[in-house]
C-alpha cells in the first residue's frame, strides 16, 4: 500500500522544532558518509514565456523548466526523489516520491509546497544554530514573502532573538509584514529604510529573496563577528551576496558538489579568479557531523549558501510519512504489478 499525503494533510503533522530535527538528522547522516544525495538537475523546456508565466531566473531561449532531485537517507529508513516544474501555466507542481529503504517498497507520494515552506525554514535555522556568533540577537532580513515568514519563526525558535530589521523593495509590504511578525513573534520587527539602515548592528542577516543581483553591499556589514545566510538564489547567474561579502567570510554550502553547480555566490567570484575550490570550508553534513569546525577562534563573519537538496527533502518527508501513519491521515492506494512475461 501506498500513502498519497496532500499539503492540508501535512499541516500540522510536525512544528518546527521537529523539522529542525529531521533535517539534522538527515544531513548528519550524510556528513557521516552512510547516505547519498543526487544533485539538483535542472531540465530547462525551450520557448518563450506566456503572459503571468515566472518560472524563476530562466537562461536564455527557455520559458519553463522540469527539475529532479533526490537522496538515500537508510539510517532514517528513507529514499526519494523530489520532481517538479516551474514556469508554466499551472504553477510549482512538485511531488515527493518516498521509498523504504527496509523493504524496497513505494512508501508514500507526497505533495510538497507545504512542507517544502517549513523545510527551507529549518535548513535555516540549523545552519544559524551552527555558525551564528553567540547570543546573537540582531537580525537583518531581506525579503518580507511567505518564506520570511517561517524563517523569522525557525530563527527565534534556536536563537535569542530580539530584534529584526527588515527590508524588501516595496515599502507598504515591509510595513505591512513587520507589524504582522511583531505580533507573531512578540518582538521588535521594523521596517528599514535602506539596505544598509537593515545592517546595522545585526548579528545575523538572512537573504530570502527572489533578487537576481546583490542585495546589500559587502561594505556595509558590520565590523564584528556575524553570520549570513543566503537562501533565496540557486543558479549559476544570480546571487543574493556579492564578491566582498564571499571573499571576506567563512563558506559553507548545503552540500558541496550542488552548490558549486547552482550557487552564483562562489561561482561568480570562482570565474573571476578572486577565490578557489578551497575557499568552501564544507557543507552542511560535514558541519553537522563535527568533520569541519564552524567558527575557529578569530572567524569574523560566515555565509551559508542553499537552495535546497534532496537530503533535506528524504528527511522531511520520512518523518511526515510516520507521523501520518501513526495518526492515520493520508490516502492508501496499491499498485497491481503483477504481470506474467508472454506474448
Amino acid at each position: 500500500m501506498v500513502l498519497f499525503l496532500r499539503n492540508h494533510e501535512i499541516r500540522g503533522l510536525m512544528d518546527l522544532p521537529e523539522y529542525i530535527s529531521a533535517v539534522e538528522a538527515g544531513y548528519r547522516e550524510i556528513g557521516m558518509g552512510a547516505g547519498a544525495a543526487f544533485p539538483r538537475e535542472n531540465l530547462w523546456i525551450r520557448g518563450d514565456q506566456g503572459e503571468g508565466q515566472g518560472g524563476g531566473h530562466l537562461p536564455a531561449g527557455s520559458k519553463a523548466s522540469f527539475k529532479f532531485k533526490a537522496a538515500l537517507l537508510p539510517g532514517m529508513g528513507g529514499a526519494g526523489m523530489q520532481a517538479y516544474t516551474a514556469g508554466l501555466p499551472s504553477g510549482l507542481e512538485t511531488y515527493m516520491f518516498l521509498y523504504d529503504t527496509n523493504t524496497g517498497a513505494l512508501a508514500a507520494v507526497m505533495e510538497v509546497l507545504y512542507y517544502d515552506w517549513l523545510k527551507t525554514a529549518a535548513v535555516s535555522a540549523l545552519a544559524a544554530r551552527c555558525l551564528a556568533p553567540e547570543n546573537s540577537s540582531t537580525l537583518a532580513l531581506f525579503g518580507t514573502g511567505r518564506h520570511a515568514r517561517s524563517q523569522l519563526h525557525a530563527l527565534t525558535a534556536v536563537l535569542p532573538i530580539q530584534r529584526v530589521q527588515a527590508y524588501s523593495r516595496n515599502e507598504e509590504n515591509r510595513r505591512v509584514f513587520c507589524r504582522k511578525m511583531s505580533a507573531e513573534l512578540g518582538i521588535a520587527v521594523s521596517p528599514a529604510a535602506t539596505p544598509a539602515a537593515a545592517l546595522c548592528d545585526a548579528d545575523i542577516i538572512v537573504a530570502i529573496t527572489t533578487s537576481p543581483t546583490p542585495v546589500f553591499d559587502g561594505a556595509d556589514l558590520p565590523n564584528k563577528p556575524l553570520h549570513i545566510n543566503a537562501l533565496g538564489a540557486h543558479y549559476p547567474w544570480v546571487r543574493e551576496v556579492d564578491d566582498y561579502t564571499t571573499v571576506n567570510s567563512r563558506v559553507f554550502t548545503d552540500e558541496l558538489e550542488q552548490g558549486w553547480a547552482e550557487e552564483g555566490e562562489i561561482i561568480m567570484p570562482r570565474d573571476a579568479g578572486l577565490i578557489d575550490a578551497s575557499h568552501v570550508v564544507g557543507d552542511l553534513g560535514a558541519l553537522v557531523a563535527g568533520k569541519v569546525p564552524a567558527r575557529p577562534e578569530g572567524t569574523m563573519w560566515t555565509l551559508f549558501l542553499s537552495g535546497g537538496t534532496g537530503i533535506e527533502d528524504v528527511a522531511v518527508a520520512t518523518r511526515l510519512y510516520e507521523k501520518a501513519l501513526a495518526a492515520g491521515i493520508g490516502a492508501s492506494f496499491a499498485f497491481d504489478q503483477a504481470y506474467e512475461y508472454e506474448l
